[in-house]
């Protein structure tokens, strides 16, 4: 049976708009959907008197794009150069271009492709694309420099390039074996062994067994301990590549083998750097690590900030102490002034009963904004520092592209809006830039205010940085799942930012960036209908996002930190890392995804900065959270 709060959740979601619902328009606005349906039938007489009353509109341009693309195989390099011209600082000059070489690339007209560029382009296709015209032109010699610069990589390019490279060994001697063999290495290190197998047959005679040995050594890692081979330039980087994938299996074998062949082989201090790195950097996850001894050794000699502080966070697990002190100083100055070791070296201290110097670094450490801040502030009972500055604010610029921001949002454009956006930030300078940031603020476009703050690194314009947005949704859904409010709105700032239609790379999508098939699940444990499109839709979103949120909260007991590590990085990978009964702040700063690690502290300082900034009590960790772990000293 479903609760009264149930029940009406469930209605709510059934009376719930959805995408596609009927939006007023301008009539301009409907003018230019209509010049666009014309356009795909050709630009003719009802095309051009449409074009002729929208002469005004801020998407004219949109226009004259789409009509370019049309033609593209009659267009000119004149005329492509006006429009490029006239588009300059907008996203449709690079868009417009890289539609131009494509079309013409494919079509041979290399003149055509040329005329429009001074340079080669930045995207590798259209690279090969610019090459091959220059080949075409006479210009073979920089045409074929292009071609093994992109043929020298890690990967298959793409199949455009195809014609390049297969002119380029039909009309020269083909890749050399220095060439032939840097690409097999790069191949090794990507582990594409079979591009290494195909790079065979370019090599000659001498370098053909060199090659066979490194896709042995690639199969076989644990071969390099056995090498017998006489000395030379490419048997020092192959062992130098073997060494470091062996390294990734067996650190300690991997040592042993370096320490074998160090004296016989003329590797240089580069490699010798590349191979103790990598054997350090998994001797810090491996059981079959080097000796300690060495490591520390190490740690202190190649001075790696990324590597020092890896050992660091293993002992903020272990709470040793003592040698968390002893390799403190070897991280850079910037690196050691990091909040989190700020914290660690006080919290060591503390352990060690140096008591002043540890409440001397809590207390400098409180005055900032941020999760470790925070928690200093909580040792030192000192209230939390929002260290809000906000700039003095000008007037926003009058620019087209502001224009053209409005009207792209109105017609559920938010992609090319985006677009538009970085490109007017790129325009301006920090005072204009945080002015627009307002103005988006006062649009309603959320992630476009949190967007420019972070662009000119405003990090004290709290306001901008951390909206008060969809207010009326995360209350009425934490009112719903018995969910504090302000929790969820932390959330959905760290996971989008504010953005209804974001989607990650791994798919996941809406104000909460729910997976599908979470979704889905939660819908069907709420009893309501699902469709994927709904996910994008912010009172759906947030609805279901605060329901599997709840439902973490309830599996791990009401601990925040648990749950937003389960919300990150999955429930049953929480479940392994709560074996260890650690005090808090050490489970969090030791969990194994940086990812995770690092959005556990965000939500949690995040909702302190929405307490504070809605006039709440505001706690970073409760007595409970703290003893749901452990006790809050490891002494």
């Amino acid at each position: 049976m479903y609760s009264y709060c149930q029940l009406f959740v469930v209605l709510l979601l059934i009376l719930l708009p959805v995408s596609g619902a009927t939006v007023e328009r301008t009539v301009q606005q409907q003018q230019f959907l209509a010049a666009e349906r014309e356009l795909t039938s050709g630009a003719g007489p009802r095309y051009r008197r449409l074009r002729r009353d929208l002469a005004d509109y801020p998407l004219g341009m949109y226009l004259d794009y789409q009509e370019l693309i049309a033609r593209l195989h009659y267009l000119q390099p004149e005329e492509a150069n006006a429009f490029i011209r006239r588009v300059a600082g907008t996203p449709l000059k690079n868009r417009f271009l890289a539609a131009y070489i494509e079309h013409k690339g494919q079509d041979k007209r290399w003149a055509a492709l040329l005329g429009v560029l001074d340079s080669p382009p930045n995207d590798p296709r259209l690279q090969c694309f610019y090459y091959r015209a220059q080949a075409s032109v006479g210009n073979k010699a920089l045409g074929w420099q292009g071609a093994a610069r992109l043929w020298n990589v890690d990967h298959s390019q793409d199949k455009a390039c195809d014609p390049l490279f297969q002119r380029w060994l039909r009309e020269t001697d083909g890749p050399s074996d220095d060439l032939v063999w840097s690409r097999a290495l790069k191949a090794f290190d990507a582990r594409q062994p079979q591009l290494i197998r195909y790079l065979t047959r370019f090599a000659s005679p001498s370098l053909a067994p060199k090659m066979d040995e490194l896709v042995i050594i690639y199969r076989r890692p644990d071969s390099v301990l056995r090498d017998t081979h006489v000395a030379d330039r490419w048997h020092a980087e192959l062992m130098t590549a073997g060494i470091r994938r062996l390294a990734r299996v067996n650190p300690e074998q991997a040592r042993q083998a370096l320490r074998n062949v160090q004296s016989a082989h003329p590797f240089t201090d580069s490699e010798i750097e590349t191979m103790e790195r990598s054997i350090l950097r998994h001797s810090l996850f491996a059981q079959a690590s080097a000796p300690e001894p060495w490591i520390l050794d190490h740690l202190e000699r190649l001075a790696d900030d990324e590597l020092t502080e890896i050992f660091l966070r293993n002992q903020v697990r272990e709470g040793n102490w003592p040698a968390l002190l002893t390799v403190l100083p070897w991280l850079s100055p910037v690196a050691r002034e990091k909040d989190q070791w700020r914290y660690w070296r006080a919290r060591a201290l503390e352990w060690q009963g140096r008591d002043q110097e540890a409440q001397l670094g809590y207390q400098q450490l409180a005055l900032e904004r941020s999760y470790h801040g925070f928690l200093a502030a909580d040792k030192v009972q000192q209230d939390y520092q929002l260290n809000e500055q906000p700039a003095v604010i000008s007037r926003l610029p009058d620019d087209d592209a502001a224009q053209r921001l409005v009207e792209l949002r109105a017609l559920g454009r938010n992609a090319e809006s985006k677009s538009e956006w970085r490109a007017l930030l790129g325009r301006l300078d920090t005072q204009r830039g945080l002015a627009a940031a307002q103005w988006a603020m006062q649009q309603g476009w959320f992630n476009l205010a949190i967007d420019a703050a972070n662009y000119f690194e405003a990090w004290n314009e709290v306001a901008l940085r951390f909206p008060v947005a969809f207010t009326a949704i995360f209350e009425q859904a934490g009112a719903n799942g018995n969910v504090d409010a302000l929790d969820l709105m932390a959330i959905a700032r760290r996971e989008s930012a504010f953005y209804p239609q974001a989607e990650s790379r791994a798919g996941a999508l809406g104000l909460m960036q729910l997976m599908p098939s979470t979704a889905r699940q939660v819908a069907k444990k709420m009893g309501v209908s699902y469709r994927r499109g709904q996910l994008l839709e912010p009172h759906y979103n947030v609805i279901l996002g605060s329901h599997y949120y709840q439902s973490l909260l309830t599996r791990f007991d009401g601990h925040r930190p648990k749950a937003l590590a389960g919300y990150n990085a999955g429930p049953h990978r929480v479940v392994r890392w709560s074996k260890s009964k650690l005090p808090v702040d050490q489970w969090i700063d030791s969990l194994p995804f940086k990812e995770t690690r690092e959005y556990v502290q965000a939500v949690l300082a995040y909702a302190v900065i929405y307490r504070k900034r809605a006039g709440q009590p505001a706690m970073l960790l409760t007595d409970k959270e703290w003893s749901l772990l452990g006790p809050k000293e490891n002494v």
